[in-house]
């Protein structure tokens, strides 16, 4: 016991450390006004509310501040925001705490889901998009097992798009960088009517490939996405507002790529394969093929009545993916993968809450999900070629509630509980060669209830204490490959926390704690190129996360997280092997970032600012079996941003580095091939992550 909480102890005295240098350093310039920190709204209890009055581990970004710190995808939340790893392979591999899954197929869930405008989105293979007129990113931590219910035993990402303004406005950006990237933006909101508002956004992204075929001087990894958002905000009454949102997003590119982390062994040389020398130079017998078109539309209509708020909103979506790997990595033809997905979903969710409670605030309300998904996998050796299709439909329907009653001016409790039934019904074949060899229509169902309990306690008008206990669950599925089944997941979280804003709100410091007991997780492997889903008998998962944020001086902001992850199979059997005891995937366990933003106004008129974030990942796993050759090493990123801004606030012009040491690493590693294009466990590949990026951005706002 003493060993396994030293590092917490540690860091609680770093945490500490930290908050009373901040807090001398600010307290001898108490009587300075530097002005207050800004403060967040958020709505991940599915009410407006400022993020230190919201009792649950939360990090909340808006869309001014993942501009200047760099944000452009969600795999850039894993660099700046605790408790999250975003991997791009192919898909958005979402993990929060260590729980994710990187599973594809129609008939499997993510475990940390993405939520946006309210509205679920049930591919994962849809999520890795560029962020763009976002008002803000709420980052929820653990199961959020009653009001965002489904499936989301790690967590949740409630991503809000801004809304159109009441006045007349628009922007126009042009961004120019290295690998000759090109992002032309427009914006343009404002009243149609009395009673109608509008917001109209097009983006248009392109950057050449950062790898480049010694063969062909083909480029991959490149980027070609042209995306959309349109909102309309319809007063219809008073105290009735609809608002109609549809996006939609195009990408054709050459995707990621597996490259090899280990020497290419002797057999390929002699086979006439072409082994390149540099870490940005590949050879490829067949061209990789990322295609996505991806769209939707929603209505969300509210009525705020004198005591009760009724919410519907409805959404139906539609994705289509086709992608082609050289999983070999070599122009031998050896293995390639074809992947293909398509899906329909139609959701609907009812809410009713109650308005101006003298004691207790209550929500209640339902969900419905249907999705139609249709797709398969080719497995395409020299012999033999295997052709495998799925379809899959699922129904999902869920009821909730939560209450927070008010024991006293200060203390308050919380009881949810949410009822979920899911049905799935499967159908696949299998064809090698041409010829039909398997094929089936597995159905399943599962049920369950996942309550919350929680207490929050002001210590006084800055400082809130919390602690809860909430119960998660993920539905079971299907594997595509093999159609195994595989059971759902459940888990019981404990956390406690302190959020407080201090020294006449400079100061911002917020620490969690918690541990998790997981039963039946959820396990993925690749083998032979298709993901494989097993059942861990038992996990365990603690940790700790601090975030601060300090006013220093005029214009001067600092910020720090920290955050350790202890997670590990406790009870894990799989063939005939014993996995008790290894770390689950990327699931690092230490990681921090700092960052420095500097703003003032210069004598000419506008304003000058000077941004730098640092941050630091420990190394993590990504195989069950915790072998160094599947273990990504250490790595640190830096990016700064100078900006200037006219005195009208007119014009920005910026200038961004990111990764600007250009370090080289893993964001997942996998088994590489060999000479027959079988899996060899003595050798791997990775997919890397971005490379020294930079830039000049120009953007006109009127």
């Amino acid at each position: 016991m003493t060993n396994t909480f030293k590092p917490i102890r540690t860091l609680c005295a770093s945490t500490c450390t930290v908050a009373l240098l901040s807090h001398t350093a600010l307290a001898d310039e108490a009587k300075e006004d530097y002005g207050l920190l800004e403060e967040v709204i958020v709505t991940a209890q599915k009410r407006e509310a400022s993020m230190q009055d919201t009792p649950i581990s939360i990090t909340a970004l808006t869309g001014d501040m993942m501009d200047s710190i760099g944000i452009r995808t969600i795999e850039d939340f894993t660099f700046f925001v605790p408790g999250i790893t975003v991997t791009n392979d192919s898909m958005a591999i979402v993990n929060i705490r260590g729980i994710g899954t990187s599973a594809f197929g129609v008939a499997t869930d993510p475990s940390s889901t993405v939520q946006i405008d309210g509205v679920y989105q049930p591919r994962p293979t849809t999520g890795y998009q560029d962020m763009f007129d976002i008002e803000r990113v709420e980052l929820l931590r653990g199961p959020q097992g009653v009001l965002f219910g489904r499936n989301s035993t790690g967590g949740t990402l409630n991503i809000v798009s801004k809304a159109p303004s009441d006045e007349l406005e628009g922007t126009v950006g042009v961004t120019i960088g290295n690998y000759n990237k090109r992002t032309f933006s427009g914006t343009m909101s404002g009243p149609l009517s009395d009673n109608v508002r509008g917001r109209l956004t097009l983006l248009k992204n392109d950057r050449d490939g950062i790898y480049t075929d010694a063969l062909t001087d083909d480029t991959y990894q490149d980027q070609n996405t042209f995306a959309g958002r349109a909102t309309l905000v319809m007063d219809l009454a008073d105290d009735f507002e609809l608002i109609l949102r549809g996006d939609f997003s195009r990408e054709r590119e050459a995707g990621s790529l597996a490259i090899r982390t280990t020497p290419y062994p002797q057999a390929f040389a002699d086979a006439g394969a072409t082994l390149p020398t540099q870490d940005d130079v590949i050879a490829l017998d067949t061209k990789p093929v990322a295609n996505l078109d991806v769209w939707g539309m929603s209505a969300t209509a509210t009525w705020d009545g004198e005591n009760y708020t009724f919410k519907s909103i409805t959404s139906y979506r539609e994705s289509d993916i086709e992608q082609v790997l050289d999983v070999d990595g070599t122009d031998l033809f050896l293995f390639n993968i074809g992947f293909q997905e398509k899906s329909q979903s139609f959701s609907q969710e009812i809410q009713l809450s109650n308005n101006n409670p003298e004691k207790l605030e209550w929500i209640v309300g339902a969900f419905f999900l249907n999705e139609d998904g249709d797709g398969g996998i080719d497995l395409l050796f020299q012999d033999p070629q295997i052709v495998i299709s799925e379809s899959n439909v699922t129904n999902a329907y869920a009821l909730f509630g939560q209450g927070t009653y008010s024991l006293t001016d200060r203390l308050r409790a919380t009881v949810g509980l949410r009822y979920s039934y899911e049905k799935k019904s499967y159908n696949f074949g299998t064809l090698v060669n041409g010829t039909e060899v398997d094929n089936g229509a597995p159905k399943a169902d599962w049920r369950a209830w996942t309550p919350r309990f929680a207490i929050d306690y002001d210590i006084n008008n800055d400082v809130l204490a919390y602690i809860s206990a909430t119960k998660g669950f993920k539905s079971g599925g299907f594997q595509l490959g093999d159609a195994g089944a595989f059971d759902p997941e459940f888990l019981w979280s404990y956390e406690a926390g302190i959020k407080s804003t201090l020294l006449d709100k400079r100061l911002r410091a917020n620490i969690g704690v918690f541990q998790y007991d997981y039963t039946n997780l959820q396990v993925v492997e690749f083998v032979g190129g298709v993901a494989t889903t097993t059942n861990a008998g038992k996990a365990k998962i603690k940790g700790i996360e601090s975030e601060f944020v300090a006013r220093i001086a005029e214009g001067f902001d600092v910020n720090l997280t920290l955050a350790y992850l202890d997670a590990k199979y406790t009870n894990f059997f799989e063939g005939g092997e014993d996995f008790s005891g290894n770390r689950l995937a990327n699931s690092p366990k230490w990681a921090y970032s700092l960052g420095a933003q500097y703003s003032t106004e210069m004598d000419f008129g506008g304003r000058l600012t000077v941004r730098g974030d640092y941050a630091w990942r420990d190394n993590v796993d990504f195989n069950r079996n915790n072998l160094p050759q599947f273990r990504a090493d250490t790595y640190s990123l830096l990016n700064a941003r100078l900006s200037y801004t006219t005195e009208d606030e007119n014009w920005e012009v910026s200038l961004y580095g990111q990764n600007l040491t250009n370090n080289r690493y893993a964001t997942y590693i996998t088994s590489a091939r060999d000479i027959n294009g079988g899996a060899d466990a003595n050798v791997s590949s990775a997919v890397y992550g971005e490379p020294r990026q930079y830039g000049i951005q120009l953007r006109r706002n009127f």
